[in-house]
């Protein structure tokens, strides 16, 4: 080993510990102009070819053809040359991580923002809530983090977080006199408590999201008015006719062990039923997809470059985490093509569909896994502006903002990402990332290159 590489190894725990190490300091705000850009957005499926987008104090101030709008005087012009210009998407199911989190060193909560940052993620919906995300979000806000803009929930309700009904209830008022965004739904629950905490959450204007209970049941979940199904959870079993016949395989991972007795003529039921609540899904495909290469091909899985992008030890969890998946792996490539049909007639059928690549998760690399999920769904039937709709004006148009975000019109927060390469042609172009605008502050493509430079330097030390 030679001095410089022993003095290395030496010094950059020692920064960690220290916290010498920090995330980037981030640019200021300054007005901009995108000229000659082709802009998708996202109103409609048809591309601006030729216009100008002007940012003026953080958001969109106009969009026009670049021979009718011309650049003031003070703003920076970044010459698009063609490419193009495509709001932020959104990260509908993220895990923002906690204090001292297994398998994570220093830093790693700012590692996680800039990741999704750096892949053109500019909002995330954390699913897993800890207080400490109510000053993160805050610190975000503020500008003096780079993060995404952050949809948080509380700690969950689950099975192992919940016992009595009554404290339950008192959790449902004391999380939203914090300020959390809604409350995260995971198993576990009875339905005598899921249906508490859900009265509570709707007498408190709270919205509740996340996993189906067995014991609850999809149809109660949507009368229940539980604004998002995430991982199409609850679905197989109402695909079954009589799903209390096979109690074990109700129980298995997300109702696998249902798919030998799965009728696809329900299908049609369970998308009526969906879209006849106002519920969305966030299908989080990827996650699904992981443990189905982990079957099939677990050397593969390993080997993606973005693994880089992932601590030592948590990789080593991850893969821990996905020897179960050799016991489903006959059932996995049948559970991803039914899921895929799922998808497709839930589109067919107008049930809003938000993406979600459930990051960081086993193996799903923070902003990373928002390319391959947006891959999966164009698999599955969507067309590729369909499947950006997903991730960029679904998530608006749920949340009642459209306008301003989730697309490029005058009056919206300028959260933009620039690609080299048009992602109608091809939906893996999200991926040819010029630079991300966050909030007005233009992030280039070399910032955004040192940053996770940093990132998996330091990785490549632990």
């Amino acid at each position: 080993m030679s001095r410089l590489a022993w003095i290395r190894t030496l010094l950059v725990p020692f920064l960690l510990i220290c916290g010498i190490i920090t995330a980037a300091e981030p640019p200021p705000a300054r007005d901009v102009a995108f000229v000659n850009a082709r802009v998708l957005t996202m109103v409609d499926a048809t591309p601006r070819d030729g216009h100008t987008v002007i940012v003026r104090d953080g958001r969109i101030h106009a969009v026009a053809p670049s021979a009718e709008l011309v650049p003031g005087a003070d703003d920076h012009v970044i010459d698009a040359d063609g490419r193009t210009l495509i709001p932020g998407l959104a990260e509908m199911h993220a895990h923002v991580p906690v204090p001292q989190g297994p398998q994570q060193p220093p830093g790693y909560t700012e590692d996680v923002l800039m990741l999704w940052v750096a892949n053109g993620v500019t909002m995330a919906r954390g699913m897993l809530g800890h207080p400490s995300h109510l000053d993160l979000r805050q610190r975000i806000d503020d500008g003096a983090l780079i993060g995404p803009r952050l949809i948080i929930s509380g700690p969950s309700f689950s099975g192992q977080s919940v016992d009595r009904i009554d404290p339950a209830v008192a959790r449902v008022y004391a999380q939203a006199e914090a300020g959390y965004d809604f409350l995260k739904i995971h198993p576990g629950l009875t339905r005598e408590q899921y249906d508490a905490i859900a009265e509570a959450a709707n007498e408190a204007g709270l919205r509740f999201a996340g996993h189906v209970p067995v014991d609850v049941g999809l149809p109660r979940a949507f009368e229940a008015r539980q604004e998002t199904i995430d991982h199409l959870d609850g679905y197989m079993h109402v695909l079954v006719r009589d799903p209390g016949a096979h109690p074990d395989a109700a129980r298995s991972f997300f109702g696998i062990g249902l798919l030998p007795y799965v009728d696809r003529g329900a299908i049609a039921d369970a998308v009526t039923e969906t879209r006849n609540s106002g519920a969305a899904v966030v299908p989080t495909e990827t996650l699904f997809e992981n443990f189905r290469l982990a079957a099939e091909d677990m050397d593969a899985l390993l080997a993606r470059p973005e693994n880089a992008f992932l601590p030592p030890g948590l990789l080593s969890a991850y893969r821990a985490r996905l020897e179960d998946a050799d016991a489903m792996g006959e059932l996995l490539d049948d559970f991803m093509t039914l899921r895929g049909e799922l998808i497709a007639a839930l589109h067919r059928a107008g049930v809003p569909l938000l993406l979600g690549a459930d990051t960081p998760q086993i193996m799903n690399v923070p902003g990373f896994a928002t390319a391959r999920e947006l891959e999966i769904m164009v698999r599955a039937g969507l067309s590729p502006f369909a499947a950006l709709e997903a991730a960029t004006i679904a998530p608006a148009r749920f949340y009642g903002a459209e306008g301003r975000f989730g697309s490029i019109v005058p009056g919206a927060v300028a959260d933009l990402v620039l690609l080299h390469d048009d992602p109608l042609e091809e939906i893996g172009n999200v991926r040819s990332i010029e630079g991300v605008m966050l909030r007005g502050r233009w992030l280039d493509r070399t910032f955004l290159d040192q940053q996770l430079e940093r990132i998996r330097e330091r990785y490549a030390a632990l």
